[in-house]
């Protein structure tokens, strides 16, 4: 409905890999698959990727059993032992969803406190269907055609154990997406700044969505 809205007021979508883009004097110039593309504005939405452990088990179990999107795949684990990995917002947000799925989340964090902003963690704390093992990271994911068990290893003290779960919901950040404009200002966390109106450091260059600072 939005795409067809969109070409209601005018809009023209093209499908083709953007390879580069360039100033040319007041215009932007585009160069894609299949021609260049002169415009005076660019709105950069390339989004982010999510953040792996690199762990055996993560990439062979994906969609498995593990996962990166609780309101996307948690339905499917109602009911069942679920492992969430990270310390930030997102992990705790994510943790509070799931345990309204199921009263078995163990929440895995590599630090000895949250990264998340205090309200966000102090709701996950106080949560009773929610187990949190801090200085904990996971080295394994085991199973035959599914999630079926992981390998935990304290961060604080020589102690590695095996546990039952049925799925794996990872929560460790975000990689933007920017190579497109690597020239342009961007923050700590390789997230592109814009200003209020969303204008990136480079005028006539705007910036939506998860390739944006907060």
């Amino acid at each position: 409905n939005m795409h067809k809205q969109a070409e209601n007021f005018g809009a023209e979508f093209k499908y083709s890999k953007c390879q580069k883009i360039r100033r040319d004097g007041k215009y932007f110039v585009l160069e894609t698959g299949d021609g260049d593309i002169t415009c005076y504005a660019v709105i950069i939405a390339t989004g982010a990727l999510h953040r792996h452990l690199g762990i055996p088990g993560e990439e062979e179990f994906a969609a498995k059993g593990v996962s990166y999107c609780a309101t996307c795949d948690g339905p499917f684990f109602k009911n069942k032992k679920i492992l969430v990995v990270g310390g930030g917002d997102a992990a705790c947000d994510e943790a509070n969803y799931l345990s309204n799925l199921t009263d078995q989340i163990i929440l895995v964090h590599r630090r000895d406190k949250f990264r998340a902003q205090p309200a966000i963690a102090e709701r996950t704390i106080k949560n009773p269907r929610i187990e949190i093992r801090y200085n904990t990271v996971v080295k394994e994911i085991k199973g035959e055609s599914k999630v079926q068990q992981v390998v935990l290893s304290r961060t604080d003290k020589e102690e590695e154990y095996t546990e039952d779960m049925d799925a794996v919901f990872i929560f460790v950040g975000s990689i933007p997406q920017t190579q497109l404009v690597s020239e342009l200002e961007m923050d700590e966390g390789g997230s592109l700044v814009t200003d209020q109106n969303m204008e990136s450091s480079e005028k006539g260059i705007f910036i939506a969505g998860d390739v944006r600072s907060t």
